[in-house]
């Protein structure tokens, strides 16, 4: 079970407190490339993690439809390991499910 964050430079704290709950293994996309924008969400993938304010709105809503056509949980999160706790505990009770925290 893997899961993959969008946006964001320094994303360590975040992959360990991935690892942490149980993902096996933490993929990252900084989404500065164009490029990234094109990409397919990998096999194998069980959560998408997109750091709101670090990545265009453009390159959020691909993500958005993407994981939404593999029917893939979304966090949307700010650079918060507190709301990225939130939003995975609520999560853990749901599936499908797209988690916005303000």
């Amino acid at each position: 079970m893997s899961a993959l964050i969008v946006g964001g430079d320094r994303v360590n704290t975040y992959r360990n407190f991935l690892l942490a709950q149980g993902f096996g293994s933490v993929l990252h996309w900084p989404g500065r490339n164009g490029s990234e924008c094109h990409r397919t969400i990998p096999t194998g993938t069980r959560l998408v993690v997109i750091l709101v304010d670090q990545v265009n709105h453009g390159f959020a809503t691909r993500m958005r439809k993407a994981a939404d056509k593999l029917d893939l949980p979304i966090v949307f999160s700010r650079r918060s390991i507190g709301q990225l706790d939130q939003a995975i505990s609520r999560l853990k009770g749901t599936t499908g499910a797209h988690l916005a925290l303000q």
